[in-house]
Parts: C-alpha cells; structure tokens; sequence
C-alpha cells in the first residue's frame, strides 16, 4: 500500500518538537509495514524564513517575489518512507486565506514526486483538518485518491478557527473518507458539529521507549510540554511549593520551551523554587527517554489536551503519571497507569508527598496497561482496518 502523508504541523531546525510525532508515527508506519510505501508531503509549515509577516508588508512583497530561501529537498527516513518538501510561504488567513492556494500548490509537486519514486498513492493521510484536511481534500479531488483525516485539536476548534469553521476546518472534515479522533471527548465534540469519528490512539516507538533501572536518589518529577498558558504550568510550581515547604527533597524537571518561558521562571524564583526545578528546555528524543526513565513520577497540570503522546511515553517507560482532570483523561491515564485528580494544586501536592512516602505503582504494570491499551502494534494493526475499509 502507498500511503500519503499530509501533517499540518511538523518539526523545523527553529522548532524541533512541534509536530514531531506526526513524523515518528509516519516513519513507524513504514517499519512496522515493511512492504507499504510512505511519503510525507511538507512545504515548511513551521519555517520561519517562509513566514510572511503582516507587520512588514514590504518585506513580505519582496521575499514573497523572491526565490524560497529554502529548496526542495526528498530526505529518506526509512528505505520506504520518504519526506518530500516544496517551500511555500505562508501568512495570516486574513488575508488570502494564508496562501493556501500556493501551500496546495506545493503539496501537489510533493504528490507528483511520491508517485514518481513509489507510484500512485492508494490513500492520503491527514493530520488536523486543517490545513492538512483542506490540502488532502484538494489533491483527493485532482487525483482521485481517498483521503482520511486523524483530527488533533485541542480545544476542537482551535480558537483561531472558531470564526471560520464553516469555511476552514468543517468542510474537508465533512467531506473525507473517513474521519479518526485520538479521543473519545473529541470524537463526542466532533459529533457536535455533525461529524463522525472513529478512535485510533496516538503511537510511539516502544522498542525505544521501555523501562529503565529502579530509581535511586533525589526523587524525581517530570513535566513534559510547550510552555504556553494551555499547559498552566502556573498551577504545577504552586503545587510543588507546597511540596517544598513539606520538607520533602525533590526535583522538578521540566521539558519544553514557550513564550511563558520568562514568567514562569520568575514565578520560580518567587516561590523560592530555583534550587527544586530544571529548566531542560527542548530535547531529542534520547534526552527525553532519559528524563522519563530518571523520573518517578510525571505529572501533567494541562487545561485541555486530546491524547498527549508524552504521557504515552511516560507510560511506555514504566513511569506512573498524575494529571489534571480534561476531557479524554481518564481514557488515557487509570488503573495501574497513574490517577486523574481535580485541578487543584493543593490536592496534587497532597498525591505527590503521599507518593514520596510509598510508590503505590508497580513500573512493569504501568509498562503493560500501556501495551494492553496503546501498543504501536495494535495501532498499526487497527488503522490498516481503517485503511482497507477506505477502499472497499
């Protein structure tokens, strides 16, 4: 099977994180079916030097006149799984929807490629409706090819979109093949809007994200996400504080970089907290494996997620997680696995001083609720059944 792999976000040398899982589940796709054909078609949605900026509309003229500042390029990542890139520029939707003409525009050249190296493409993937969901809907109607569309948003919709919906993010939503949700609240808000959903759970390299050694030493909290007001890392450093003021000897580190970066370091410093928290800022994927296998506890203080893929992690590295309660938590994190608690820090710093005294979690349970429940192999398994029923 070849497959077409739209994502609407995706790791740039700038922002190296950022969407950095639509690649591995791409590449994983092509390992765990060796006899597929996977292409990921990219035009630079988080390259800085395609960005357009409102502001310098003269800049913007010249550069937009100008040759891309960066080439086209195919990058193999696996024998069958190829990136396939075709700048385009890029501005605010207000005006001219943002390029979304030329951004289509490119996505095609990168179809034309893919066919070229591996053939036609059986099915289009994209992640996000949009503007994945709006560029597979596009080349679906060119070429003729079925297109599915894995929604990500959290909130659904984004606030961005909340005006434009109807013209942005329902129609390729309402018009695809067959619609997947991370989540069933998503799935539940989806159907809201007149859209039906089925589940397919995030996935990870498992082989690579395994247990490590039983922990010693300082114990060892992990917080792992953008530090934006979505994630209320807020609320985390005043639980913690209230850890600290217990007596209680720990640290907190803390993985990701953001624009609240500045204000939520000085919130440290307030609360007396410089010598508890390690700001890690981004890492690869070793660092974070690394971090998640030093931890013994990863703690999530988020006002809204969908299926947050370093909690999976956590859970794939045998490490137990206490979360703030969203919609789609407790599909995510229970039993052996963690606890989903009310969003009060008072309440979560209360778990974290009981955990220090006596790990109620065993690593090797957390390590198979996440086999049972997410294991890449069953993944793969349950969106080929997807796939096929596309083209029956």
């Amino acid at each position: 099977m070849n497959v077409f792999v739209i994502p609407s976000w995706y790791p740039s040398e700038q922002y190296p994180s950022t969407g950095i899982f639509f690649r591995e589940q791409s590449r994983l796709l092509a390992t765990h079916r060796p006899n597929w054909n996977v292409g990921i078609s990219l035009w630079g949605s988080h390259e800085p030097k395609l960005w357009l900026k409102a502001y310098a509309p003269l800049g913007g003229f010249i550069k937009y006149n100008s040759k891309p500042p960066i080439r086209k390029y195919e990058n193999q990542l696996e024998y069958n799984c190829v990136e396939f890139f075709t700048p385009a520029f890029t501005w605010t939707r207000k005006f001219r929807n943002g390029n979304i003409r030329g951004i289509i525009a490119a996505n095609r050249q990168n179809f034309e490629r893919f066919t070229t190296h591996f053939g036609r493409p059986d099915v289009i993937h994209a992640h996000v409706s949009y503007p994945a969901g709006a560029i597979a809907r596009a080349l679906s109607e060119a070429y003729q090819v079925p297109y599915v569309i894995t929604e990500h948003m959290s909130p659904f919709p984004m606030a961005s979109f909340k005006k434009d919906i109807q013209k942005t993010v329902l129609p390729p939503l309402r018009a695809a093949g067959q619609v997947l949700a991370v989540s069933q609240a998503l799935i539940k808000r989806l159907s809201e809007f007149g859209v039906r959903a089925d589940r397919i759970s995030n996935f990870l390299d498992d082989r690579f994200f395994t247990p490590g050694s039983a922990q010693t030493g300082r114990f060892t909290l992990v917080a792992v996400g953008r530090l934006e007001a979505q994630k209320n890392y807020e609320a985390l450093l005043e639980s913690i504080a209230h850890v600290q003021k217990a007596g209680v000897d720990f640290v907190l580190k803390v993985i990701g970089t953001g624009s609240r970066e500045k204000h939520l370091r000085n919130q440290c410093s307030q609360l007396h907290l410089d010598g508890n928290v390690e700001w890690m800022g981004e890492c690869n994927q070793n660092e974070v494996r690394q971090a998640l296998r030093s931890a013994n506890l990863v703690v999530n203080t988020s006002r809204h997620e969908n299926q947050p893929v370093a909690i999976l992690e956590a859970m794939a590295c045998g490490v137990p997680v206490l979360t703030f309660d969203w919609d789609g938590a407790d599909e995510l994190v229970f039993g052996d696995a963690g606890e989903v608690l009310p969003p009060d820090p008072i309440l979560l710093a209360e778990k974290v001083k009981t955990f220090v005294q006596k790990n109620p979690y065993d690593p090797q349970k957390v390590r198979a609720t996440f086999e049972d429940h997410f294991g890449t192999a069953a993944q793969v398994q349950r969106l080929e059944q997807y796939y096929q029923r596309l083209l029956e």
